[in-house]
């Protein structure tokens, strides 16, 4: 399966939240205002990631336990679990969709720590915020790298109703939409091999950098 755009637009999902999960004790972030809470979080970006940089290359388990207790609660995964499945989503037992779910989590995770420390970021502007209807906005972005490159991010975020808090559940880089990515590479798998050879290949790819991050 080849995820290497997918595994570059979670790159960029979690580049407006890394600098937070870099400053564990740090002051959470409101999420009460998309825009507010993206620009918020990006501010801390360069610094805390260019600081760290050499520690986190050696430990796979570092960049892990950051992404789980400090990016992650930003992030609906399984919302997004259910849009990669597509229409195998309504056909799956409560027990795949449970797996799924929980595979579709450490493959963003291990996609992320793979290819984070390869970037190097000069800055990241918030640069507007579009809504597309109530409770769904666009958030606007231009991540400028060391070399001159730089690239137009777009975060989508919806309000979560329950918990009143705005989540994070897709990321557009230079038009490519990686949820819509995932959606297609995964769709075509089940329809080829079948929903739990997909899982089962899935746990298998996740198993060795879980044993790493150990």
């Amino acid at each position: 399966m080849n995820l290497s755009m997918t595994s570059r637009g979670f790159t960029w999902l979690f580049l407006a939240l890394t600098a937070f999960s870099f400053s564990v004790r740090a002051e959470p972030v409101e999420q009460k205002d998309p825009q507010v809470m993206i620009s918020a979080l990006s501010t801390m970006l360069v610094d805390k990631l260019n600081a760290q940089r050499a520690e986190l290359e050696k430990s796979p388990k570092m960049v892990r336990e950051f992404a789980q207790q400090n990016v992650l609660p930003y992030v609906d995964t399984e919302k997004m679990a259910r849009y990669a499945m597509g229409k195998y989503w309504r056909s799956a037992t409560d027990e795949q969709k449970k797996a799924f779910s929980d595979e579709f989590t450490t493959t963003l995770i291990r996609s992320y720590s793979q290819s984070l420390l390869k970037l190097n970021i000069s800055s990241v502007k918030v640069t507007g915020m579009t809504e597309e209807k109530p409770g769904r906005v666009t958030v606007s972005s231009n991540v400028l790298q060391a070399d001159g490159n730089s690239s137009d991010v777009v975060y989508r975020a919806y309000l979560d109703k329950k918990s009143a808090k705005w989540m994070i559940y897709d990321v557009t880089v230079e038009g490519i939409s990686m949820l819509l990515n995932y959606r297609k590479v995964y769709i075509a798998d089940i329809s080829r091999r079948g929903l739990q050879a997909v899982i089962d290949d899935m746990k298998e790819k996740n198993q060795s950098f879980l044993n790493s991050a150990a």
